[in-house]
């Protein structure tokens, strides 16, 4: 029991115990512990090393043997100035591809009415010349066979004014660079100057295994009667927008009612080609929208009643020389 107690006395005395590092009451002589790195000699091995100075990093200087130039100074933006513009010609002359200019339209109407009516004509000058002067009766008065002898020799010009309609007209205008080999497929001759005008003109009779004429003149060279679009009628890109969405809205309508009357199209068909025939009649003798173009002094015609033009024919009026 004595040893019971005993070691109950002294589970009791290490429990309420105070640990041996507390110290409620510090004595005069107690010192606090210092750390190694505070000691005397510590700090005087530190005083006594100098700091390093901050390397600051910069670009390396490779030195070499050739003398250093001078900086170049900046150079300032290139201002516009009238010599640099580049005119149309110029910029069509930097293409790399041969760019169309003008495409005549369909002329199978024109050359059928013209080449009927110059028969007409021939053929009806020659009848009354050969019944009415050379073997006119002799009861007839003197007067007669000469007045029908003048009737036959005006209806002969007349059919030779008509059949020479198709001569000079126009079948398109391409501007070939002078980088440009192949022009429509076709390998295109050596030209001296930067950019040069192929004109193709129609055949005037419809031969077989005859390629149509072609010569390259310069864009000076080239004279208009007048403008394609003349100045006091050129309208606006919106005006010109609503112009075309009317143009296919018309179309569009003509289009739904030839699908919805099938049974009258023939006769239908048949009135637009009566219209078509007289209308290119009047062409033909009137020469009316065939504007006159002059190269080399010589007389050409352009279809302006329809086909196809750059920029609305605008192409070719900054290219071309106009008339004044």
């Amino acid at each position: 029991m004595s040893a019971f107690s005993r070691g109950c006395l002294l589970r009791h005395q290490c429990v309420f115990k105070t640990p041996r590092t507390a110290h409620f009451f510090l004595s005069k002589s107690y010192q606090q512990p210092r750390l190694f790195s505070s000691t005397t000699l510590m700090q005087a091995a530190k005083k006594a090393k100098p700091s390093q100075p901050i390397k600051q990093v910069g670009p390396k200087i490779k030195t070499s043997n050739t003398p250093a130039k001078a900086p170049t100074p900046a150079k300032a933006p290139a201002l516009v100035t009238p010599t640099g513009y580049k005119s149309y010609a110029m910029s069509l002359a930097e293409k790399t591809h041969s760019t169309l200019l003008y495409q005549a339209p369909s002329h199978t109407m024109y050359m059928l009415t013209c080449y009927g009516t110059a028969g007409f004509c021939f053929t009806y000058a020659t009848i009354s010349f050969w019944s009415n002067y050379i073997l006119a009766p002799p009861d007839l008065p003197t007067w007669v066979p000469v007045a029908f002898g003048g009737i036959s020799l005006l209806m002969a010009c007349l059919g030779g004014w008509v059949v020479l309609a198709p001569a000079g007209l126009v079948k398109s205008i391409v501007a070939v660079p002078n980088s440009v080999k192949m022009v429509n497929g076709a390998l295109a001759r050596p030209r001296g100057p930067a950019l040069q005008i192929e004109v193709e003109l129609k055949k005037m009779f419809p031969v077989p295994f005859f390629p149509s004429r072609k010569f390259y003149v310069k864009p000076e060279e080239i004279e208009l009667a007048h403008r394609f679009v003349p100045v006091n009628k050129r309208v606006g890109k919106a005006e010109a927008r609503e112009r075309a969405i009317s143009i296919q809205m018309a179309r569009q309508r003509e289009l739904e009612y030839e699908r919805s009357h099938i049974m009258t199209s023939p006769f239908r068909r048949m009135s637009q080609l009566t219209f078509k025939m007289f209308t290119e009649l009047k062409r033909v003798w009137t020469r009316d929208q065939m504007m006159k173009m002059v190269i080399h002094d010589r007389n050409y015609k352009v279809d302006i009643s329809g086909g196809w033009a750059l920029d609305g024919g605008r192409a070719l009026d900054r290219l071309a020389k106009i008339k004044p």
